[in-house]
């Protein structure tokens, strides 16, 4: 199972847009088995799919249990190749109760329910909330590869530098952590939007060489729940370059 944590400090970058179209496109278009983990309390993945509930185990286990059964948190998405880690609000006091406690292990518990189904998935996507926080380490540390959506414009690169740093401190609890790439999202031939692009390409950070163009239809796309983008606008920028995208990462990931 390949795992990728999609993450950024900055919130509106298109962090769970991508995800989830990600998760769907590889389970649909390309007849993988995913299995697409919600980190976020906002729990964006878990409304979208109609999982979000607290009757269910959830993220907040993950990060309260210690030894928790990976069958007992995930869900089906009503997808055919598409499973879900959902999550709820509980999440937020799980991962203050962890960050306090100083004799458990913090930054693994996402990983040792993840080790659990390795031979059961393809791949694997962990959408993050904006900051690092307990539950963002734990994705960082389960991870083989991160993805970092940016909106490209003047401000591109604040925060690249705290980010990485955040990601250079977890490599030594994760050897796996092999590739760190920048997808610029949002994307419209705007000087400034262009100019953004050009020097997050000439930085030293890895770039996507697909990038995601700004579509009025997405917007319209997250009232559709369950479906993706290529399913509700099919000959959309922001789609045609999602499916791109997919195609980007197998073929970067491929044998690895």
């Amino acid at each position: 199972m390949r795992t990728a944590a999609v993450v950024n400090l900055k919130g509106g970058v298109g962090k769970s847009t991508t995800a989830i179209n990600l998760a769907l496109i590889m389970a649909k278009e390309h007849k993988k088995r995913v299995l697409l983990v919600d980190n976020d309390i906002q729990a964006n993945v878990s409304k979208f799919f109609s999982v979000h509930s607290y009757d269910y185990k959830s993220m907040e286990n993950v990060l309260r249990d210690e030894g928790t059964i990976a069958e007992d948190i995930i869900r089906s998405s009503g997808r055919y190749g598409l499973d879900i880690i959902p999550a709820n609000m509980n999440m937020d006091a799980a991962a203050v109760d962890l960050m306090l406690d100083q004799e458990a292990n913090q930054i693994v518990r996402l990983k040792d329910v993840l080790d659990q189904v390795e031979d059961q998935y393809d791949y694997c996507f962990i959408d993050c909330p904006p900051g690092v926080g307990i539950n963002v380490l734990n994705a960082l540390v389960a991870a083989n590869d991160v993805i970092i959506p940016i909106k490209a414009d003047k401000n591109a690169l604040d925060g690249m530098e705290e980010l990485t740093e955040v990601i250079e401190e977890v490599r030594p609890y994760n050897p796996g952590l092999s590739m760190v790439k920048c997808l610029v999202t949002m994307f419209t031939n705007d000087i400034e939007v262009v100019k953004g692009e050009e020097a997050l390409q000439k930085s030293t950070y890895s770039t996507f060489y697909t990038h995601i163009r700004h579509s009025k239809k997405v917007n319209a796309w997250t009232f559709e729940k369950g479906k993706s983008l290529v399913e509700v606008t099919p000959k959309s920028a922001a789609t045609r370059d999602y499916k791109n995208l997919a195609l980007e990462y197998m073929d970067l990931t491929k044998g690895a």
